[in-house]
């Protein structure tokens, strides 16, 4: 039996607590608060602090069967709300709530609860079965703490089976499959490096742009909807007007960094002259620059916004931190056009008479519009300020 069947199994909610409990301090390490099971906890059986996410944690008293569609819907509305209660009663700051199961969640259950966090404005997930023996399975530190889940001995002796099978094999190459695609994660970005098919150049880069911006939508999701992790800085009109004047150049700087990655030099220095193969580590840093700038973009915003204005300047930052919004698009938009053109190299390189063009061109534009609102805000303070 596998460690996802047996995690299923389990029917004693302090069981499945000590699990969940251990497998988020492993993932998080104090970064996650656990809550004591055994008192009144309102909902809350856990909270991670850096993403403010607040978690609640269920098992059945018994063996789970296709019946229970009615239960598990009335056991995470319940408790989404009870998160919503305190969120709305200032005990707890969240903005993202997470259900730990032991069980498959219906899809009709997904669509109700999904849509009641979104009402709410608390992004909601769920962690089932399949979590729990992931990490298990990979971390040790974890798997002692429940030898009753599959004997520890075992999958260690497992993983050194398959260690000495690998180096006896005269042939290993072999049995590992062509990467010829945009890999999904750094695994595959490294067999893509170690095997070097036609074009894995552009399949790599492609790579790092695509991970990185799925590393960061959390980010952009927390832009889109003007949340700004607050920093402890507090301003008058004049330090505050002061602050946010700054703000556009403070944006051309960033994206006038970003571009310096681009010249024709840099870009043959990655993936190389025609003929010549390219360099996979200045490939991964062209990307990184690239990602990190965006990350800076958004991370701009969210610094303006976290900050504290006198009410009478606060639509003025909210204008400055609305500017990050054309240059984040303008990067995301190259970052989905890099995928999907080169998504489309390896069948093109298959036919009789392959042509290929790739076009790595990034335009990061400002709205003028809002510019030119922030600007005339801008001048109107400071006309009604005297600075």
């Amino acid at each position: 039996m596998n460690l996802q069947a047996q995690v299923e199994l389990i029917t004693v909610p302090q069981d499945f607590t000590r699990l969940c409990n251990a497998v988020l301090q492993a993932e998080y390490g104090a970064d996650f608060l656990p809550i004591d099971d055994d008192r009144a906890d309102r909902g809350n059986d856990g909270y991670l602090k850096s993403e403010k996410r607040m978690f609640a944690a269920h098992c059945f008293k018994r063996i789970q069967n296709r019946g229970l569609d009615s239960e598990i819907r009335t056991k995470m509305l319940g408790d989404l709300k009870k998160a919503i209660a305190l969120r709305d009663q200032g005990d707890w700051e969240i903005l993202r709530w997470t259900f730990l199961c032991n069980y498959p969640i219906p899809e009709g259950v997904a669509v109700e609860v999904h849509s009641v966090g979104l009402g709410a404005g608390i992004d909601v997930n769920w962690c089932g079965p399949g979590y729990f023996a992931e990490v298990l399975q990979r971390a040790t530190s974890v798997r002692q703490l429940f030898p009753n889940l599959m004997g520890n001995d075992v999958l260690d002796r497992l993983d050194e089976i398959s260690r000495m099978i690998e180096s006896l094999s005269p042939n290993v190459d072999d049995a590992e499959p062509l990467v010829n695609w945009v890999p999904r994660d750094s695994a595959e970005q490294r067999a893509l490096i170690s095997q070097a098919p036609s074009a894995w150049e552009y399949l790599l880069f492609a790579s790092v742009l695509q991970l990185g911006k799925q590393r960061l939508e959390s980010k952009w999701r927390d832009f889109r909807t003007g949340y700004g992790r607050r920093s402890g800085a507090y301003h008058d009109e004049p330090s505050g007007i002061q602050r946010i004047s700054g703000a556009f150049a403070d944006m051309q700087g960033i994206v006038g960094r970003m571009m310096m990655v681009f010249p024709t030099d840099t870009q043959e220095e990655a993936f190389g002259p025609p003929g010549v193969p390219g360099n996979s580590d200045n490939i991964i840093h062209l990307g990184g620059r690239i990602i990190s700038s965006y990350e800076e973009i958004l991370d701009w915003a969210s610094d303006i916004r976290g900050e504290v204005y006198p009410e009478s300047i606060r639509g003025v930052a909210e204008l400055a931190a609305q500017m990050a919004k054309r240059p984040a698009e303008d990067i995301r938009d190259f970052i989905d056009r890099v995928f999907f053109e080169v998504s489309k190299v390896p069948d093109l390189l298959a036919l009789p008479d392959p042509h290929v063009e790739i076009s790595l061109t990034l335009t990061v534009t400002a709205d003028d519009a809002a510019v030119r609102e922030f600007t005339k805000e801008v001048r109107r303070v400071r006309r009604r300020l005297r600075l």
